[in-house]
């Protein structure tokens, strides 16, 4: 029997109602297709909702015919559909706003109707959705993945504090979210839940044609795309742009594509302080054509994160075979390799740049390091998510 059901029935820790739902619904058989729902906040730029769609692409309604597959059949409910511009999932069902009661009653009306087998939850509202939601379906089971080693702010804390001891099973985007964040969370609560690692993807970023370095005297065009969040750095990738100028003759340009979180006029003031408001260019988020055609304009991806969990934009950018400069945190920590799959940014922006200048003033060892990075991605995201999903509804105590 699982740790968190050997709680004394007198325990304040204790849900009477979840655990009374996972004694009932054990015994029911599995079905051979399993149903999903995931509750997300909103449809537009950014990992979670990227990985929602290519799970959507590949189980549900947005599969092609050609890859249809049985193990799941997977539905997308968000809280808010974003404009059509900036939208990267396709929702099968959607509310008006991420604060709006009303949003979240639908979504839980469609929880009860449908009855899932397995309900997922990202982001802190959803998150806040999952208990209700339990007592609304007492046959679907229910877990919460986690995206980010860190909280983002005090209810995102509060909701994850108190939520994840009483899911029926936790998802991490990354080891290191779990053993950041996760892992202490439940030991706090004196709980074990049952616990995967499912490393999300988009789908794949095809570009027009293989990366090539810069001709003599051509700037140094980096690219990011992702949203303008503080912990992201994009101020260093602008000050990177002002060392480049100093080591590169043709210069460097940066292109920064996506939504803004807080950071889109701080980021102009940096640029402008550091003369460089024609260097540095801001563009909204993209389809993926969109995205694709400025990618294989650009000669390398940067992101200097200080924190992530498994870092979409920057595996799509490896997974593409592009030069990447990264930061070595979350997940790019464990499966990146310095120097052959990417560059590894260690605080030293000098030192950095050096090597990129000297990277691309070598062709031969430029298009090594853009084969290495492809060849090093990972597809094994849908297998990891289908057994994730297996291991949950036959999970017992």
């Amino acid at each position: 029997m699982r740790g968190k059901d050997m709680l004394d029935e007198h325990s304040p820790l204790r849900s009477a109602t979840i655990d009374q739902r996972r004694h009932r619904d054990r015994s029911a058989p599995q079905r051979a297709t399993l149903t999903v729902l995931h509750l997300i906040h909103e449809t537009s730029f950014g990992g979670v909702e990227a990985a929602a769609e290519n799970l959507r692409r590949t189980f549900g309604s947005g599969r092609p015919a050609s890859s249809a597959r049985a193990e799941l059949q997977y539905r997308v409910a968000a809280l808010e559909a974003s404009a059509d511009a900036i939208s990267v999932v396709r929702p099968d069902i959607a509310g008006r706003s991420v604060n709006s009661p009303l949003s979240a009653l639908r979504l839980l009306r469609e929880v009860r109707r449908e009855k899932p087998d397995v309900l997922i939850t990202s982001l802190w509202r959803a998150v806040a959705l999952g208990p209700l939601a339990s007592m609304l379906s007492p046959r679907t089971r229910w877990a919460i993945w986690v995206h980010l080693p860190r909280y983002t702010h005090r209810l995102d804390r509060l909701v994850h504090h108190w939520c994840l001891p009483r899911a029926d099973m936790v998802l991490s985007d990354a080891e290191a979210t779990y053993t950041t964040l996760v892992q202490g969370e439940l030991a706090r609560a004196g709980r074990s839940v049952p616990h995967r690692v499912v490393r999300p993807a988009a789908g794949t970023l095809a570009l027009e044609h293989e990366a090539v370095p810069p001709a003599p005297g051509e700037p140094l065009r980096l690219v990011f795309w992702g949203r303008m969040a503080r912990q992201k750095r994009l101020d260093l990738a602008i000050d990177l742009v002002a060392e480049l100028g100093r080591q590169h003759p043709g210069g460097a340009d940066l292109l920064i594509i996506g939504p803004d979180a807080g950071q889109h006029q701080v980021l102009l003031d940096h640029a402008s302080r550091r003369g460089l408001t024609d260097r540095v260019r801001f563009e909204p988020p993209m389809d993926r054509e969109g995205l694709a055609r400025e990618a294989a304009s650009a000669h390398a991806f940067v992101q200097l994160s200080d924190a992530e969990g498994f870092a979409m934009s920057a595996h799509e950018a490896i997974a593409a075979g592009m030069i990447s400069v990264l930061t070595p945190v979350g997940e790019l920590a464990a499966d990146t390799e310095d120097g052959a799959t990417c560059l590894h940014h260690h605080g030293d922006l000098t030192e950095t740049a050096r090597r990129l200048v000297e990277l691309v003033a070598d062709p031969e060892a430029f298009a090594r390091m853009a084969r290495t990075a492809r060849e090093s991605a990972s597809d094994d995201f849908a297998l990891a998510f289908t057994e994730a999903c297996r291991a949950l509804v036959t999970e017992r105590s």
